[in-house]
Parts: C-alpha cells; sequence; structure tokens
C-alpha cells in the first residue's frame, strides 16, 4: 500500500475553464513534506505549460514525469528510479495503457485494458477540477506504481475545512479517495485542496495495512509563479 501512497501523492484549459483549473505560460512550483511515522523527506512539484501538460516530481532518487490534456487526464507517464533499476514508460492509447521499459531490472513490454473513465496517475493535479461545486464524485484508473496493478478508484467531495497552510487558516475542500465495488472498505485516503485554485495542500492517508503508521503530505512552500496559458510552447 505504500506505493498507493505514493501513486497518490506524486500520483488546462482551452475556451473553457472550470474553477481551478490551471492556467499559464510560466512554470508553477511547490515544495511539500511527506512524513511516515518517524521519517520526513522533501519533494519538489514542478508544473510546465505546453500542448500536453508536464509535471515533474522528484522524490529522492525518483523522478516522475506527467503528461496530461486540457481536462488533466494523464496521457503518458514515465518513472526513473536507478536505485531500483526503475526506467518505465505508459501510454494510454484508446482504452488501453501501454508499458515499457525496465522495472525492477526485468525488461517488460505489457498492455492493460481499461474503459472510457479517464486515467489520473498525478491527482495532486487531476483533482483540481472538484474545486467546480458541480462536481462531486468522479472514478478513474490509476497504476500502482510498485507492481504496476491498474486500479479503478473514486473520488468524493466530503465537504469544506479549515486547513492550516504555512501557518494560516485556509478555506480547503477535503476528498476521499477509495477503490471502487466491495473494495472500498479496505482503503481510502484524503486530499484538501485549496477552496480558491484548487491547489493541493494536504494528504493523510495509510502507508499500509492496518497498524502501520499514517502518511501525511503538506505543503511547505508557497508558490513561486502561477501560470496563464497552459497552450504554450513547453513541452
Amino acid at each position: 500500500m505504500t506505493a498507493l501512497v505514493n501513486s497518490c501523492i506524486l500520483l488546462l484549459c482551452g475556451l473553457f475553464m472550470l474553477p481551478g483549473q490551471v492556467a499559464g505560460s510560466t512554470a508553477e512550483e511547490h515544495l511539500y513534506l511527506r512524513k511516515t511515522g518517524a521519517e520526513s523527506s522533501y519533494f519538489n512539484w514542478r508544473l510546465e505549460p505546453g500542448t500536453l501538460l508536464r509535471l515533474i516530481t522528484d522524490l529522492q532518487q525518483e523522478r516522475d514525469i506527467t503528461r496530461m490534456n486540457a481536462d488533466l487526464e494523464t496521457r503518458e507517464w514515465s518513472v526513473k528510479d536507478p536505485a531500483q533499476k526503475i526506467d518505465l514508460q505508459v501510454t494510454r492509447r484508446d482504452n488501453s495503457l501501454l508499458m515499457t521499459g525496465l522495472f525492477k531490472g526485468s525488461t517488460i513490454s505489457r498492455e492493460v485494458s481499461i474503459d472510457d473513465a479517464p486515467w489520473y496517475q498525478a491527482l495532486s493535479l487531476s483533482l483540481r477540477q472538484f474545486t467546480n461545486p458541480n462536481r462531486d464524485h468522479l472514478e478513474f484508473w490509476s497504476i500502482r506504481p510498485d507492481t504496476l496493478d491498474v486500479h479503478k478508484l473514486q473520488v468524493t467531495r466530503s465537504g469544506e475545512e479549515l486547513v492550516d497552510m504555512n501557518g494560516t487558516m485556509t478555506k480547503a475542500i477535503k476528498l476521499k479517495i477509495q477503490l471502487t465495488g466491495l473494495k472500498s472498505m479496505f482503503w481510502s485516503c484524503h486530499y484538501w485542496l485549496r477552496k480558491e485554485d484548487g491547489l493541493f495542500i494536504r494528504y493523510q492517508g495509510p502507508s499500509g495495512p492496518p497498524g502501520w503508521p499514517e502518511t501525511i503530505v503538506e505543503l511547505v512552500a508557497p508558490p513561486t509563479h502561477a501560470m496563464s496559458d497552459p497552450a504554450g510552447d513547453g513541452q
């Protein structure tokens, strides 16, 4: 489950924009702190504009690059981690996910069939659409990065709360992420997004089976730039 948590934490706009969608021509950058029990680590989050938005997250030796369309649906995902002997690329083609590359030292080439639901590999960004008050539930696909198992998950709007954001109490939208169907009772986590723009400010969820410590992720540095034109020339 630890890797599924990592997927959540590691795991725009055309003519019509919903509240909270990203807009911009320059990069948006944030710094987050992840705590699990007595262990803690920082990771960098950088969103770059382009025909496909490009989100880069760096956590220790791992680098994830997620490319998304204007609806924040993942189209491509790559992950490199020399320590784990991982150099993986995943692409969506219609209702299939095509996986190629090196995974834990083994060469893989795999095709996984899914349905029409969106693929979200970077929930920290894809969930921004929930700043729209008319959006309260959605099912989506996501890949568990330690096994490459493909899961259908669901997100539900749980209400609004005040969250301490760098010493300032901030209005936030609380979202609950679960597996679908009967599996929903076995695992869940929560995200908090700043109400005014959907910025991911907090995550809380289990790091493993019952009895394992919780993982908490919080924004620790304010944004450096706001984006204004995602259809720029970046990649």
